[in-house]
């Protein structure tokens, strides 16, 4: 059977897309993921594979500028009161304008095109779990003040997936990436290893993933990055540990923070 043009087309991005990030060149990777967007029919979801490097195009593009954003923040706070303030300022506004127009861009097409063709749960997790993610990266490099609003739709986004995710299956890919994001949320912007450590419990509970329930653990293996996300995980929950260790050893005992029931 002969593919028709538009999934001759997206097969085609697909690949090119999959050399861009090879080559790290992800601001060709989103592009070649925006266009296959443009070329699937408005009310068809993308398929798994393309969801999926449509997410890793978007993060992978934003995140260097980002910790560049935050080194560069933290580097010049005693640059603002002497000759080169305006200039450290203009570079950190103009930073701070790129990621957030990538955020938006991203935000919005989950909004306006991705979730609402939509069916599954796995699909609608996946969307609002990215959503989540880039919108709590706005509200980190925006500040405070500035990124209340961005902040409120993190958590909102991660709520309704809260949502969903908890009829998946305890080793649902789409589960564990939910728990890896909102555990990077809580320790990295809302400074509260407990919580993130909490979520990373969730994840990788030993009882549950040698239960008869989930064992064996095919949708993580034919996941695309499943093994990498069960690494991260296990990565991550080995940083929270020393993290907590090391603050118990301190003067003061774990910090403060409610339990991450939901996220």
């Amino acid at each position: 059977m002969v593919p028709s043009a538009s999934k001759l087309r997206r097969k085609i991005l697909f690949r090119k897309a999959k050399i861009a990030e090879e080559t790290k060149r992800y601001d060709h990777m989103v592009q070649f993921m925006k266009e296959i967007v443009e070329a699937t029919n408005p009310a068809t979801d993308l398929s798994p594979k393309e969801r999926c490097l449509l997410g890793a195009a978007f993060k992978n593009f934003v995140t260097q500028p980002r910790h560049a954003h935050l080194a560069a923040a933290t580097k010049t706070k005693s640059w603002i009161n002497h000759f080169s303030g305006p200039l450290a300022a203009s570079f950190l506004l103009t930073s701070k304008m790129e990621i957030t127009s990538a955020c938006t861009e991203i935000v919005q097409l989950i909004d306006c095109r991705l979730l609402p063709s939509a069916v599954s749960k796995e699909s609608k997790v996946f969307y609002l779990t990215l959503k989540g993610d880039v919108s709590w990266y706005m509200a980190e490099v925006k500040g405070a003040f500035d990124g209340m609003g961005d902040a409120g739709v993190a958590n909102s986004a991660y709520a309704e997936a809260w949502g969903m995710v908890t009829e998946l299956g305890l080793m649902n890919p789409h589960r564990l990436a939910f728990e890896f994001s909102v555990a990077e949320h809580f320790f990295n912007f809302r400074n509260s290893p407990v919580d993130a450590f909490a979520a990373v419990e969730r994840a990788v509970s030993i009882s549950a993933i040698s239960s008869p329930e989930t064992s064996p653990a095919v949708p993580l293996l034919t996941f695309e990055g499943g093994l990498q996300l069960a690494a991260n995980l296990l990565n991550l929950k080995h940083r929270l540990q020393n993290v907590l260790q090391s603050k118990a050893a301190g003067p003061s005992n774990s910090p403060a923070g409610n339990p991450a029931g939901n996220p």
